[in-house]
């Protein structure tokens, strides 16, 4: 049973999450983080008012914040951050969450999203040819795809690689799958990987250019992400994403930098996300309803280190 200090701070909820802004903000961080310009343009809102609100929902435990190099993120709590008798913060988020968000916010939340991506393919457009330069300043491929091999079937239908790169992975994949299809929203970067392609032969990969959330076939047996989420305009959709396309038993394997304070990286490589903490990936795995089976860490040159996960699709 509850005591009267938690009942204090039961009712604190919900009297933060009544507020009709409140609850729209606490509904655009549903999958989410954003920061507070961002949610200041979503909600048509003055810095300095949502600042307020801002502060109370934290303070009623309902939002945390990750710092992302000088950048603060807001985002909800999770069940991973309220445990024991704080479980009522997430039960009272679910609840909210069966309302539809107002078309508005969906658009102007849609647009951030847009303009996140514009950022990223900008960058790759205009610095494809300096690509693997820029890359082996935090991670080559030959560094993590000796691990994926054990992550690997023997042998499997179909097998999607987001951001294919220079196209390391798809001839690793090209050996296990009968058929492997490589996505980016970027032809620049399409293009080194198709000149592996033909050199190698890989007759049966194909690539696409297209965002990977609009992905709507084929059902994959893998869906690979190799140094990707911190590209990815919403890192939680794009993981709930490849959950959609994965087939019955399949398997979600995500190559990634580990939360570091290297900002140098924005600029060089394009980064929107300066990694991700171990758990707030297998908290996006999760709410998407996969099933975290394994997961290992690699150190890397200039301080980087490098986590590698394997979710399965029940």
């Amino acid at each position: 049973m509850l005591d009267e200090s938690e009942y204090s701070r039961y009712l604190s909820t919900l009297k933060a999450i009544g507020d009709p802004l409140r609850a729209d903000i606490l509904r655009l961080l549903a999958r989410d983080s954003f920061g507070v310009l961002e949610l200041a343009h979503m909600l048509d809102i003055s810095q300095p008012a949502l600042s307020h609100h801002l502060k109370i929902l934290t303070t009623a435990g309902l939002l945390t914040t990750r710092r992302d190099g000088n950048s603060i993120y807001y985002r909800r709590v999770t069940p991973e951050d309220s445990t024991g008798s704080l479980h009522y913060r997430v039960a009272a988020l679910e609840a909210l969450d069966a309302f539809a968000l107002v078309p508005v916010l969906a658009a102007r939340r849609d647009e951030v999203h847009k303009e996140r991506a514009a950022r990223s393919r900008a960058f790759f457009r205009d610095n494809a040819r300096a690509f693997r330069e820029q890359r082996a300043l935090i991670c080559s491929p030959d560094v993590y795809l000796p691990a994926l091999a054990p992550l690997l079937p023997d042998h499997g239908r179909a097998a999607i690689d987001v951001g294919p790169g220079d196209g390391e992975a798809l001839t690793l994949l090209s050996a296990r799958f009968d058929r492997v299809h490589g996505i980016d929203n970027s032809a620049e970067m399409l293009a080194h990987a198709a000149s592996r392609i033909e050199s190698e032969r890989l007759r049966n990969v194909t690539l696409r250019d297209a965002e990977f959330t609009a992905m709507k076939r084929p059902r994959a047996d893998l869906v690979l992400m190799a140094m990707v989420l911190h590209h990815a305009p919403s890192p939680a959709a794009f993981i709930a994403h490849a959950a959609k396309l994965l087939a019955r038993g399949g398997r979600l394997i995500v190559v990634e930098l580990v939360s570091h304070t290297q900002t140098w990286a924005r600029d060089a490589c394009g980064d929107l996300w300066l990694g991700f903490d171990p758990e707030e990936l297998v908290g996006f795995a999760q709410r998407a309803n996969l099933e975290p089976r394994q997961a290992q860490y690699l150190a890397q040159r200039n301080g980087f280190r490098i986590q590698i996960h394997a979710f399965d699709s029940p």
